[in-house]
């Protein structure tokens, strides 16, 4: 057990009190040091910050930083009954098609069995599409049968189902089914000694898609049409519609349309301004005055015991204020501020960010003027494609700002991993040397407590002799006046 001490019980001193006092003194090198710990974290957390606002506007910057994301537009369709479509930064125009016939696979369905578990189909050969399959006492079975088709399907290119269509008698039936358009394929039989044979008619002939784009005409293997017109992808719903059932060779076209995308493309500038602004605000707001100073994560009470507070979060002000006139940010800053007037050199008339509506105020924040930006948008498209994509080995605006801003938040070696691989430095130095001088506190304190403890023990032995000495002298006081 702990010894138990009473401060000051035999000298009237508050030794506790001393002990404290004398303690605040020799911690003032440990709290420094936590108040340095404290700073290097609250600068971490400042450059955290700003790099987040730098990873949000590379993302807005990196949807323009393609040709294809900037030339966005959108495909629209007289009518949906025959086909719909998407357009993935196809070129405007307009187009005429006509949907003859929808691509199909080649189905052929079996006939109808009491069981799909029974071996009922002897012993011998199927052959599909040249490939022969064996049929022994393991799998003559319709399911036996459709395991082996599927696990020879990679080179027939047909697989196998089984289906129950619900009769009161034989329901089941194999189904087989080619993989595309182009798989046509023939299924003969050799099997003997079974109860039942296994035959398959036709259901369905393989069949490619076909139709007419401004009266050429284009097969498929799939209903789903890519790369007949770059850009485009076309759905096939439907043949489409005749309106002269006596004519049956004349249909009635889908008109196609390619239009640029302005409204998604101002969507993306307007984002972009938005992630700039947030940046030069987040820097501006560092040099506001009065701003709070940040409270401390920790307060030490003594060598031993420390209270840990739970301070609310530094402000987007208090962090920015820890990096005013920082270096790096002053270097990130005119990074950006070149980027953003610098001229871009292309054949197009559009050549620098003012041109669209995109102006610098005075505290380096962007005003956009929409005005401008959809004029830009309707009249000018080309242009607007080239100055943010740029052209041929030209980069526009974006992707300069895109190869700026993959380097800035490299996670490897950007701005913030730079900064916090001296973080984890500093903080490790700091770390050793709070606990050596906490080590070190402890035991001042310790020999502190033992001498106060050590000084009230010499009083309380002091005191004892006193009052030992004070009632002899009384008593022999009064023996000797009895005496005399």
């Amino acid at each position: 057990m702990a010894d138990i001490t009473f401060s000051g019980l035999a000298s009237g001193v508050n030794t506790d009190d001393i002990v404290t006092k004398l303690m605040a003194v020799e911690r003032q090198p440990l709290d420094n040091l936590n108040a340095q710990k404290d700073s290097e974290t609250n600068r971490l957390k400042a450059f955290g910050g700003l790099n987040t606002l730098l990873s949000g506007l590379k993302d807005s910057v990196a949807a323009m930083n393609l040709t294809s994301q900037v030339r966005t537009t959108k495909a629209t369709v007289s009518s949906e009954t025959a086909l719909t479509a998407t357009s993935d930064g196809a070129s405007p125009g307009s187009y005429s098609i006509v949907v003859k016939k929808l691509a199909q696979v080649q189905k052929n369905i079996s006939d109808g069995y009491a069981s799909n578990t029974d071996s009922v189909f002897g012993t011998g050969t199927i052959t599909l599409g040249g490939q022969a399959i064996s049929v022994d006492s393991s799998n003559n079975s319709l399911q036996g049968l459709s395991s082996a088709i599927n696990a020879v399907s990679d080179t027939t290119g047909v697989s196998a189902s089984i289906i129950n269509d619900g009769s009161a008698t034989n329901p089941y039936r194999l189904i087989l089914t080619g993989k595309d358009a182009s798989t046509n394929f023939t299924v003969s039989s050799s099997l003997t000694g079974g109860t039942a044979s296994f035959n398959t008619s036709s259901g369905q002939l393989a069949q490619q898609a076909e139709m007419t784009i401004d009266g050429h005409t284009v097969v498929s293997n799939s209903n789903t049409v890519t790369g007949v017109i770059s850009g485009v992808t076309l759905n096939l719903n439907a043949i489409s519609p005749v309106p002269d059932p006596t004519n049956p060779t004349q249909y009635t076209p889908t008109k196609l349309d390619i239009s640029a995308d302005t409204s998604s493309l101002k969507d993306k500038v307007t984002t972009f301004v938005s992630s700039y602004n947030k940046i030069m605000n987040w820097i501006v707001a560092g040099y506001a005055k009065d701003i709070p100073a940040i409270a401390s994560t920790s307060t030490t009470t003594s060598t031993s015991t420390s209270t840990t507070a739970t301070p609310t979060d530094p402000t987007d002000a208090q962090l920015s204020q820890i990096l005013r006139g920082d270096a790096t940010v002053n270097t990130i800053k005119s990074g950006l501020q070149n980027i953003l007037t610098n001229a871009v050199n292309t054949s197009g008339s559009l050549h620098v960010l003012s041109q669209i509506g995109i102006k610098t105020n005075e505290d380096g924040t962007l005003n956009l003027n929409s005005s401008t930006l959809d004029t830009a948008l309707s009249t000018n498209f080309d242009g607007m494609t080239k100055l943010l994509a740029g052209e041929n080995t030209t980069d526009g605006v974006m992707k300069k700002f895109n190869a700026y801003l993959v380097n800035v938040t490299s996670v490897t070696d950007g701005m913030y991993a730079e900064k916090r691989t001296r973080y984890e430095s500093k903080v490790n130095s700091l770390d050793n040397q709070i606990t050596q001088k906490t080590a070190l506190l402890d035991k001042t304190q310790a020999t502190m407590k033992a001498r106060f403890t050590a000084m009230e023990l010499l009083v309380s032995n002091l005191n004892s002799q006193s009052s030992f000495l004070t009632q002899w002298a009384s008593s022999f006081s009064s023996t000797t006046t009895k005496s005399s």
